[in-house]
């Protein structure tokens, strides 16, 4: 029997139970108070079994990926990346450059012949001494040189497509057929024609300086079709053009001396070279209107 002081007695028949010193032990034996502290408490896990405790990881914050934005043209405009972009441009839709090129060349040169009687009159009677002098004769009247400004005015606006599809190829790049015919501001347009006329009608009326006038003119008046294309009206694309020019003369010079050589040089094609050389530099000419006046050109 037990005694009454709460010790263990043998004659109890039960089996003593050994104090563990470190407290209760967890599911795999280990202790869970290891130094024996006497204000431990052991810690409650859910459902009664030992979980190990898994330290806080810290997920890193990330600022959400920007998309790059469109890196605006920050390079000074200068012939050498309008030459390239040009020729880009011009190699991204060489097809169409190069057949819009030949049917506009094709429909100038019936303009120039039936607008120059006597120049078609002297290529038809080559063989003929007598009637070549005729017509060169007949070329020098005043109706005559103002037949052919007419000619050099329905001219130009048949260029002015080629003009349309250079400045399309700013925005886009790759050009299409009907880009060509987008001719905004037309009056415009028509006017530069019939100032176009009468600087070729000057040229050939005044001895001498005629020529030196059309030359200064071109160059001065290089920018006013496409800011006309742009759709700013005649007064204004007309100062605005000869303003750019002037603030940007030495590279203005640089391409027209630039295109002058390749007109030049493309005689040796018969004239076939101009259907690439053309293009091309109304290519530069549009890059450089576009730079000037602030404008994103399509790289």
């Amino acid at each position: 029997m037990s005694n009454t002081h709460g010790g263990w007695n043998p004659q109890d028949g039960q089996s003593p139970q050994p104090v563990d010193p470190y407290g209760p032990r967890d599911p795999y034996g280990r202790p869970a108070n290891p130094y024996g502290r006497p204000d431990y408490q052991p810690p409650q896990y859910p459902h009664g079994g030992f979980q190990q405790q898994q330290p806080a990881q810290q997920v890193p914050a990330y600022s959400p990926v920007q998309e790059p934005a469109p890196r605006p043209d920050q390079d000074p405009p200068t012939i050498g990346r309008a030459w390239r972009w040009a020729w880009g441009a011009f190699g991204t839709s060489w097809g169409t450059w190069v057949l819009m090129s030949l049917v506009l060349g094709v429909a100038q040169v019936a303009v120039i012949l039936l607008a120059s009687p006597s120049t078609l009159d002297g290529l038809m009677n080559a063989t003929d001494q007598a009637a070549v002098d005729a017509a060169q004769a007949a070329g020098q009247t005043l109706e005559a040189k103002a037949l052919g400004a007419a000619g050099t005015a329905v001219s130009f606006l048949l260029q002015a497509l080629l003009y349309a599809g250079a400045l399309a190829a700013t925005r886009t790049r790759r050009v299409r057929f009907r880009d060509f015919f987008l001719l905004r501001g037309l009056g415009g347009l028509v006017g530069y024609a019939l100032l176009a006329g009468v600087i070729g009608f000057v040229s050939t009326a005044v001895p001498l300086v005629g020529g030196l006038i059309q030359v200064v003119c071109t160059l001065l008046l290089l920018a006013v079709p496409f800011l006309l294309l742009k759709g700013q009206g005649f007064g204004r694309a007309l100062a605005g053009g000869v303003g750019l020019v002037l603030s940007h003369l030495g590279t203005a010079l640089a391409v027209f001396a630039i295109f002058a050589g390749l007109a030049v040089a493309s005689i040796f094609t018969c004239g076939l070279g101009l259907v690439v050389v053309a293009p091309a530099m109304l290519l530069v000419g549009a890059y450089l209107v576009q730079r000037w006046t602030g404008e994103p050109v399509q790289s």
